[in-house]
């Protein structure tokens, strides 16, 4: 006897029906599990349809939504939506295509029902996003750092691609406003975990479906609850996910990484990182003493810290800690500190006479966690997140700009403000004084009045950025901007443009000198 879908949209489950990263794949595996639903679903639930063994995508399709077919194939002057390749509009508010994924979750009173707050707990415990973000998420069924990348890019690409209509995804969060083609590749991917079967049947030449006796093993399909999120990268998680095992045989995904630790340093950090990993695996976690060989002070210090995680970040291994700073011992607070610059670690307790009061008192009060600082490095670009955060207005090359920026992710504040009403909110976010405003409003009326004027020369950024209380930026932000060299300019901060100026003068001097110094060379006959 073939057995009943019931199970509930938890975290757990949803991970299996999309294998990945749920940041990316939570409105796919919410569509998926609705379908097993309609499938497989008991007598008992709604979503339930009334299929036969082999049915083809067209009978799922006209069961499943309202004014699907025509009831008169002759009458033209009836509307039909859910077509191959069109996005259905707000139809009928009766449609499953009106519902919205916070609706397909929560709402109703089925036994498949879930508690939307313990489902938030859940899925925070995998993805240490802020509370309010993920509210965001479930009601657009956009991930919140992709909803401004939809925006702008709407403006960018309507200039590339300007006969196109743009429909963002999932127009007011509502869950099954896709194209039939997207729904197809949602039932191929069901044949491919198991759920269906591909059939022909001689005469019909659609594709039939074919229902399974027995359901795949859930558990067989089940990843590890944390794997793979260590690595913060949506989209990049997903392919680790996917393709950490060999195919075949073969090893298909590769990775290179920057990685400027020295050979020499590789046994140092391992015996670090078991140390601290032994220490994390205890409760309560205890606060450590190290000595550490700063490369900006140049020296050494012994501070005692309350470790967090350890982040790979651009080049190296970094302990993010809470504790006395590098540059005073007196000054409590956070800071990164890169592993193989520790000389030694040592592990003490909290009724240790070392250990300041300052920082006990500090650990309970303050928000100590990996999470935390995840959501800072979110709020401003750098890796630095415990710095003040500034804002930058950068303005690209357009040709450059259409090339190598459009439709990529830099930071979460990255934003194209080419639109008169986004560089008005700029500046009134900036808080200009009163020179950097006289150049504002030169930008501002120099825009054109559509933000994806072809003719229109430049393509205007801004971001938050941290910096310090020196106002010296991020090494990673500045190393960026270096990297587009002159095709991009800092138009503000006006003193981290003059920075950027200060340093193209040394170099270019240091290049100059250097012609200067080298010695003619002789024809060689």
């Amino acid at each position: 006897m073939r057995p009943q879908f019931t199970y509930p949209p938890t975290v757990g489950v949803l991970q299996v029906l999309a294998p990945g990263s749920l940041k990316q794949n939570l409105p796919k595996a919410v569509r998926l599990w609705t379908i097993l639903r309609s499938i497989y679903g008991s007598d008992s639930d709604e979503v339930k349809l009334n299929l036969g063994e082999r049915f083809t995508y067209e009978e799922w399709r006209n069961q499943f939504f309202t004014q699907a077919q025509s009831a008169n194939k002759h009458d033209r002057s009836q509307k039909v939506y859910h077509k191959r390749d069109e996005i259905p509009p707000l139809h009928d508010p009766e449609c499953y295509c009106a519902k919205t994924l916070t609706d397909w979750l929560f709402a109703g009173d089925s036994s498949l029902t879930v508690s939307q707050k313990i489902w938030e707990e859940s899925f925070l415990q995998l993805y240490p996003i802020a509370l309010s973000q993920l509210k965001m998420f479930l009601a657009t069924a956009n991930y919140p750092r992709e909803a401004e990348t939809v925006d702008r890019t709407k403006s960018q690409y309507e200039s590339l691609k300007a006969k196109k209509n743009y429909v963002p995804p999932f127009p007011d969060g509502r869950l099954f406003a896709v194209t039939g083609k997207n729904l197809e590749f949602d039932f191929e991917a069901l044949i491919k975990m198991g759920w269906l079967k591909l059939t022909q049947v001689k005469g019909v030449g659609k594709k039939m479906y074919l229902k399974v006796q027995k359901f795949p093993d859930i558990e067989s399909f089940n990843l590890p609850e944390n794997t793979g999120n260590f690595i913060t990268q949506v989209d990049f998680m997903a392919i680790a996910e996917n393709y950490r095992q060999p195919i075949n045989g073969v090893q298909r995904f590769l990775m290179q990484v920057e990685y400027v630790v020295s050979q020499a340093a590789t046994d140092k950090i391992d015996n670090w990182q078991q140390q601290l990993k032994a220490l994390w695996e205890t409760t309560p976690t205890r606060p450590i003493e190290i000595q550490y060989d700063s490369a900006s002070l140049l020296r050494e210090a012994r501070r005692i810290i309350y470790p967090v995680c350890i982040y790979y970040s651009q080049r190296a291994p970094y302990l993010c800690a809470f504790g006395q700073k590098p540059k005073n011992r007196n000054d409590i607070g956070w800071h990164n500190y890169r592993l193989d610059r520790i000389q030694s670690l040592e592990i003490l307790e909290w009724n240790d006479p070392k250990v300041p009061e300052s920082l006990k008192e500090l650990v309970v009060k303050q928000q100590l966690s990996p999470e935390f600082i995840q959501i800072e490095l979110a709020a401003a670009w750098g890796f630095d997140f415990y710095q003040p955060s500034r804002k930058m207005l950068l303005r690209f090359d357009r040709d450059f700009h259409d090339r190598y920026i459009i439709n990529s992710f830099r930071h979460e504040t990255f934003r194209f403000i080419n639109a008169p009403l986004d560089f008005r909110k700029f500046i009134r976010e900036y808080a200009p004084n009163p020179a950097e405003k006289e150049r504002l409003v030169a930008i501002l009326e120099s825009l054109p009045t559509q933000p994806d004027d072809d003719e229109y020369p430049h393509a205007y950024y801004s971001a938050d950025f941290r910096s310090n209380d020196l106002n010296l930026i991020d090494n990673n932000v500045m190393m960026r901007l270096r990297a587009w060299g002159p095709k991009v300019e800092v138009v503000l901060p006006f003193d981290l443009r003059d920075r950027i100026i200060k340093d193209i003068e040394e170099t270019r001097n240091l290049y100059q000198q250097t012609a200067i110094e080298r010695p003619q060379s002789s024809e060689q006959y």
